[in-house]
């Protein structure tokens, strides 16, 4: 039945409940500003109460757990949008950086550059036996191959970077995962289901999967009895189960020199998982990486490729200032008996320009003695699948010629008989068939040899650098005899500028060949910089949505202080009220 001790309980609970109100609520107030911090509250409830006649008298309140703020759905929203939007950010940044590479500005690009190394043949075409304009063609020349090699490396190193980044998040990843199973095991520890929470733990938690969702894209789910998240990369390979989380290492690739990401798993066993990984920055670094500055480097390979082969194809069977008596190639002779045009299993050419080769087409090799005069001349005509041996079988010993492969270089070598001297020209009779150019025999620029990184290797012809008389400005006249007033390579060089040619597949010119890659660099920062943007509004309208559920309102945690703090007063005058009524009572006693 109910009794002033019973009044005097109530007062209590209400006492009780009201000042962990208000700690609550200073804790609220106090973490206001912490990350990942969510908004706690009082769960109170009405005591049991005592069934008497005429019914039901209550026993108060009490105060049954303390709870955060949580929307389990918008949570997950902003993990998701996080990868996303962190995928974008890490490509964006990235694209930007490749997008400074290739700045024309300030007269530092390839524009201005080729622009340049143009005019300068067009200078030589003016005046065919200028030292100064063939000393200046040299210098433009270098000035070119310097930038595209400047583009090429600096692509190169850029990867480089990525690759320190992608090893950077992997550590930050595997730190993150460990941090998650020790909360996994903390609050399945703490909590006793229905009374106790670990909030803080929690939040904590949710913080670690918010910042992991930055580096990749995963899913998660939380077991209801123990309270602990599974972890997963999108696509089911586990990160965190339970206590325990999987390592992921960085592995060096053979082929390509990148680090690739592996999982880890328990028994030993390690999964390739580079490009199963889906959104977040480790994603938008590879992709960079592997899709984007492979297709760049490609792209100016390609460039220089048919830069090489456009000018040296026409250098090669021009004619200096003067005669040679010995000429050596710049292209390794690893098998004089493989065909000129010849493909190994995999279908690659044995000489890096050998699909160039012109069967049944011819060149010509012009002789003069000691004086001067032309002393007869040589047609070299190779019919499909013509190995280095019937070139040099065509030249050796005939007319006073000797060809080899110098033994010490395995490089191609011509030279005249004592007394006599010679230059390469174009046979009068059928199209050249390339040989000089693919085999490197005067050619203006040389490259590594089958290396396939043509825009990192290319450079001048050393004897060109050695002796600018060598330069190529013209061809011999009808007789065969030099004729230092000839422009027709020069010219013909200079011309290719405007020519339209076919590289990979579209008829385009050099120059406008690589102003449209240029142009395809800027479209895809500019896409990268519009999704980045769409993206943090999305991310930013779900973290508004989160903000509203489990941020502190200071202005709310004032008032609800204001209110627990008169409860407080009310219970502690409630006590107050009893104390007097219970000394009320002692007093009719005595």
């Amino acid at each position: 039945m109910p009794s002033i001790n019973a009044t005097l309980d109530i007062a209590r609970w209400s006492l009780y409940a009201s000042q962990m109100a208000i700690e609550i609520t200073s804790h609220n107030i106090a973490n206001a500003n912490t990350q990942g911090y969510s908004k706690q509250s009082l769960v109170l409830e009405t005591g049991y109460p005592i069934t008497i006649s005429p019914g039901q008298i209550g026993t108060g309140v009490r105060a049954t757990q303390v709870m955060r703020a949580y929307d389990q759905f918008v949570n997950e929203q902003v993990c998701s949008k996080s990868s996303d939007y962190y995928y974008w950010r890490a490509y964006q940044d990235a694209m930007e950086s490749i997008e400074t590479i290739f700045n024309d500005s300030e007269g530092y690009g390839i524009n201005q550059i080729m622009g340049e190394f143009w005019n300068a043949w067009s200078d030589l075409s003016n005046n065919p036996e200028g030292v100064a304009e063939r000393n200046a063609l040299l210098g433009q020349s270098d000035n070119l191959i310097q930038v595209i090699r400047d583009i090429d490396s600096n692509l190169r190193v850029y990867q480089t970077n990525l690759d320190n980044n992608i090893q950077g998040a992997v550590s930050e990843i595997n730190s993150i995962t460990a941090q998650i199973a020790d909360m996994n095991a903390r609050i399945s520890s703490s909590e006793i289901n229905g009374s106790v929470n670990a909030n803080d733990l929690r939040d904590q938690r949710d913080l670690l999967l918010e910042e992991l969702s930055g580096y990749m894209d995963i899913s998660y789910y939380e077991e209801e009895q123990t309270g602990q998240i599974m972890v997963y990369i999108l696509g089911g390979t586990p990160l965190v189960m339970g206590n325990e989380s999987y390592a992921l290492t960085c592995q060096r690739d053979t082929l390509n020199g990148h680090l690739n990401v592996a999982w880890n798993g328990t028994s030993g066993q390690q999964i390739d998982i580079t490009h199963k990984l889906d959104s977040g920055k480790l994603s938008g670094w590879i992709d960079v990486r592997d899709n984007e500055i492979d297709s760049y480097l490609d792209t100016i390979n390609t460039f220089t490729e048919e830069l090489i082969w456009q000018v040296n194809s026409l250098h090669a069977e021009g004619a200096g200032l003067k005669s040679v008596s010995s000429m050596t190639g710049s292209v390794e002779i690893a098998d004089p008996a493989l065909a000129i045009d010849g493909q190994d299993i995999d279908g690659n050419y044995y000489y890096a320009f050998g699909d160039r080769f012109v069967a049944d087409g011819s060149f010509d090799v012009a002789i003069y003695d000691s004086s001067g005069t032309a002393a007869g001349s040589i047609t070299v005509t190779l019919s499909a699948g013509s190995t280095v041996n019937d070139l040099i079988a065509q030249i050796d010993g005939f007319c006073n010629m000797n060809a080899g492969i110098d033994a010490s270089t395995n490089l191609l070598s011509l030279s005249a008989d004592t007394g006599y001297t010679f230059v390469l020209s174009p046979s009068e009779t059928s199209e050249s068939n390339n040989a000089p150019a693919i085999l490197g025999l005067k050619t203006f620029f040389t490259w590594g040899d089958r290396a396939e990184d043509y825009a990192g290797t290319i450079d001048i012809n050393a004897a060109l650098e050695a002796d600018p008389d060598l330069i190529a400005a013209g061809y011999p006249d009808s007789g065969g005899r030099i004729a230092p007033g000839d422009n027709r390579v020069a010219l013909a060089i200079y011309e290719l500028q405007d020519r339209i040619i076919e590289i990979n597949g579209s008829s385009t010119t050099l120059d406008g060949y690589y102003n449209s890659f240029v142009a395809e660099v800027g479209t895809d920062v500019k896409r990268a910089q519009v999704n980045e943007q769409f993206n943090e509004a999305l991310l930013s309208q779900y973290i508004q949505k989160k903000e509203s559920v489990s941020g502190v309102n200071l202005d709310e945690e004032m008032a609800d202080l204001l209110k627990f703090q008169h409860l407080y007063q009310t219970a502690a005058k409630l006590i107050a009220t009893i104390d007097e009524m219970m000394q009320t009572l002692l007093s009719m006693k005595q």
